[in-house]
């Protein structure tokens, strides 16, 4: 079977209709290329309009790879040839060009690796979108709206510092929230909940063997339970409300890992699809926040709120 009957395959296997637009099914195919391909995906990926302006050799000599890796790369990707996938990738361009560059051009190493890693950011979350499952979605923020608690599940540091965000996020609008990223207190937690409490776990593995046990534990007890992970994994299989989202990684060590910025986007609009189901009693709870910080100077003002309104009444000692 050729490389070309390879891609079909792949596709078909993925479940979803392969995007219309070249970009969205370059970072798709991400997870099913060689490490050869990546690479070119990576250099395609940090300049995608210079890639339309080059020949063949010179993305293979910038890929480090050589010619038939590239068009092994482009057939992967559903395109015949590279003359095929510049094509494509023109077309792309030529619609969506706003949402994937900046206005601004670099000349300099530190600009280029801001311009790779921020595309790669904005493009991570641009994926996470194209692939959520919304009914998810709202079955998620219905669970944290009505949860008695929430205590948040992750390991690994990904998925760590993504758990903390979440704390941050939901326990400001009022609701008991605890984050847990050792094991063992996972467990633990996960003993004391009853229904009406609610366990969100976070891993873009999805392959956790400590945060699973967990969520099974914690669904013994009648706990609702969810998880934003990709799909088809051993967490996905053990919870019950699964926003399943699959972001490509890269093969340079020394890149963020994309999928956090897909998470962080996720978990804030759970949490301001919680605070809207809550209404009035988030939206007291946000304000005693801020006028908590407006006393000590630190809260920015928005159009509406000027903190130094209330800082003119504190007193010295404060």
């Amino acid at each position: 079977m050729d490389s070309l009957e390879n891609s079909k395959v792949r596709l078909r296997q993925s479940k979803r209709p392969p995007p219309l637009d070249l970009v969205s099914r370059l970072q798709r195919a991400e997870d099913a290329l060689s490490p050869s391909e990546r690479r070119v995906a990576d250099v395609v990926g940090a300049n995608f309009e210079a890639v339309t302006r080059i020949t063949i050799a010179e993305l293979a000599r910038r890929a480090k790879v050589s010619q038939p890796t590239v068009t092994r790369f482009c057939r992967s990707v559903g395109c015949s040839s590279f003359a095929d996938f510049k094509i494509s990738l023109a077309a792309t361009l030529s619609v969506a060009s706003a949402y994937l560059k900046s206005e601004r051009t670099f000349d300099d190493d530190a600009g280029e690796l801001a311009h790779t890693v921020m595309l790669r950011a904005a493009n991570a979350v641009r994926d996470c979108l194209d692939q959520l499952d919304t009914k998810k979605l709202e079955g998620a923020i219905d669970m944290l709206a009505g949860s008695r608690r929430i205590e948040i599940y992750g390991q690994g540091g990904g998925s760590a510092s993504i758990v903390e965000d979440a704390k941050l996020r939901f326990f400001r609008l009022g609701i008991p929230v605890a984050a847990y990223t050792d094991g063992h207190q996972q467990r633990m937690s996960a003993a004391t909940l009853l229904p009406r409490d609610t366990v969100l776990a976070i891993s873009n593995s999805g392959r956790s063997k400590t945060v699973v046990e967990a969520v099974e534990i914690a669904r013994s007890f009648g706990a609702g339970t969810i998880a934003l992970t990709r799909p088809g994994t051993p967490l996905a299989d053990a919870t019950e409300t699964v926003i399943a989202i699959t972001v490509a990684e890269s093969e340079n060590v020394f890149l963020p890992t994309p999928s956090r910025y897909a998470h962080m986007a996720v978990i804030d609009t759970l949490a301001a699809g919680v605070a809207v189901k809550l209404g009035p009693a988030a939206r007291d709870s946000l304000r005693r926040v801020r006028y908590t910080l407006a006393r000590i100077g630190v809260a920015i003002s928005t159009p509406s709120t000027d903190p130094t309104l209330i800082m003119k009444h504190q007193s010295p000692e404060e």
